[in-house]
């Protein structure tokens, strides 16, 4: 059945004036009276003070697309200046500070009801972050890539499990901190090769086969999204709760906390990028098709005229997104025994399929932590009673999960909580053909390890949601 288009496009800003923000009001309240004041003293009306006031006042005033053309001046001359100092490094700008840029209508949990986000421009130009004001949820989407993983030793490996764990574990030094999203992603990019060389006939003949073959290959990137409760936030940092600013002041320590701690997890830090409206709508955009790379800016954005998509189409158990058959199961079955250290690596680092490995990381505080981890010891208890009036042997699995339980409380006695975490797998391809081909595929993965995918019949649209680069995976 077909269901209705999810429209995210920059807004018209309400403004605070005649559709103006208070900065554009301020400038031309201050250029009006520079010119005015003049004139009581006998000033004319045609000096270069009031045509210099009348220009900058006509700027300030003036909208496009819902941005002053000095707004639009400083940001071409922050990008300006960014091009040629050769700098990476995010641009200042003013005029997007604590503003609404956009806004995203998107389901509820149980897909019925849509909730709209704000999505607020940060003091930095090129970062925004989602402002769900009915929960008082600020989450901010960051992209990067992985180290390599496959030719490292197993004690590399190890040390990067282990650096996300305590990464985890630093949740509980941030109560606010109420929902970590990582995306795995293999998507669809388009090769553009070069054939301008020199050289033999033949060899630039096959260079030219090759390159027709190859057009199309996989690219991968790690999504991580981190969101936060402002009615959670404790100490010197709550009377910054009550404003925008203040929330994206507390949300910009949350991410420089949390980042600095991903270089032990295997992350590239040199090639993290704090997405803003545009990127967003970019990301999604080639999510959906593949093609659409070719729209986007040197930065990755969608132009604000360029609709997000043209159609959506749900059915029992899959999507058809323009050009992209999508898919979205849930993990609704871990493996029961342990797994080794990226036991989903091959899914991931998969060169064939299109595909998001969501995962949604909730830390507890310490009671709630606490409470879990007695029930736990309960139920071992329980079994080891019945065994023994069976008669039967202890067995390997509940041995080790005696001992972990053990560790686990002397984590909790340091002030570790816990994290609870849920899984989604979002598979897509450009036809029903191929898409049921790369579910078996993903299917089979998860089932060698013991794992099981259900399909969220009926629930495709939500749960297309849990992939889509916006860190609502899992919220409650």
């Amino acid at each position: 059945m077909s269901v209705l288009n999810s429209s995210f496009a920059p807004i018209s800003r309400a403004g605070f004036v005649a559709g103006r923000t208070k900065a554009q009001v301020a400038v031309v309240l201050a250029a009006t009276a520079v010119a005015v004041v003049p004139l009581a003293f006998g000033v004319s009306i045609w000096s270069w003070r009031v045509v210099v006031c009348l220009v900058v006042a006509v700027f300030g005033a003036w909208n496009v697309h819902g941005r002053s053309l000095i707004g639009l001046l400083a940001v071409k001359l922050g990008f300006g200046m960014r091009k040629a100092t050769g700098k990476t490094h995010w641009t200042v700008s003013p005029w997007a500070v604590n503003q609404v840029v956009g806004v995203i209508d998107l389901p509820d949990a149980t897909g019925k009801r849509l909730r709209t986000f704000d999505i607020v421009g940060t003091e930095f130009d090129s970062a925004a972050f989602l402002w769900d004001k009915d929960n008082s949820e600020a989450t901010a989407i960051l992209q990067l890539h992985a180290l390599d993983w496959l030719f490292q030793s197993d004690g590399v490996r190890e040390g990067r499990v282990t650096g996300w764990s305590q990464a985890l574990k630093s949740c509980a030094d941030m109560p606010d901190v109420s929902r970590i999203v990582t995306q795995a992603r293999v998507f669809y990019q388009l090769n553009n090769f070069g054939l301008n060389a020199e050289g033999n006939d033949f060899v630039l003949q096959d260079l030219a086969e090759a390159a027709s073959d190859m057009r199309i290959s996989c690219g991968h990137d790690v999504i991580v999204s981190i969101t936060i409760d402002t009615s959670k936030t404790r100490g010197d940092s709550m009377k910054d709760t009550g404003t925008v600013a203040g929330v994206s002041r507390i949300l910009s320590d949350r991410v420089q906390s949390l980042v600095s701690l991903l270089e032990y997890s295997g992350a590239d830090l040199d090639d993290v990028r704090w997405l803003d409206a545009q990127q967003l709508r970019g990301q999604m955009k080639c999510m959906f098709s593949p093609e659409a790379i070719s729209l986007l800016d040197e930065y990755g954005g969608l132009p604000d005229d360029v609709a997000l998509s043209t159609s959506w189409d749900e059915y029992r158990d899959y999507m058809h997104v323009d050009a992209m058959y999508l898919r979205t199961m849930w993990v609704d079955k871990w493996p029961s025994d342990p797994v080794p250290a990226g036991w989903l690596h091959d899914l991931v680092s998969n060169g064939r399929w299109p595909l998001v490995l969501t995962q949604v990381w909730h830390p507890l505080p310490l009671e709630k932590a606490e409470h879990k981890l007695n029930n736990q010891l309960m139920e071992l208890e329980r079994r080891d009673k019945i065994n023994k009036k069976l008669g039967r042997p202890t067995s390997e699995r509940d041995r080790s999960e005696a001992l972990e339980t053990v560790n686990r409380r002397k984590e909790l006695a340091k002030g570790y909580g816990d994290v609870e975490y849920l899984g989604y797998v979002t598979v897509g391809a450009p036809t029903l053909d191929l898409l049921e081909q790369a579910t078996n595929w993903v299917d089979s993965e998860f089932r060698q390890r013991s794992a099981h995918l259900d399909r969220l019949r009926a629930s495709q649209w939500s749960g297309l949601i849990t992939a889509l680069p916006l860190g609502q995976a899992g919220r409650k």
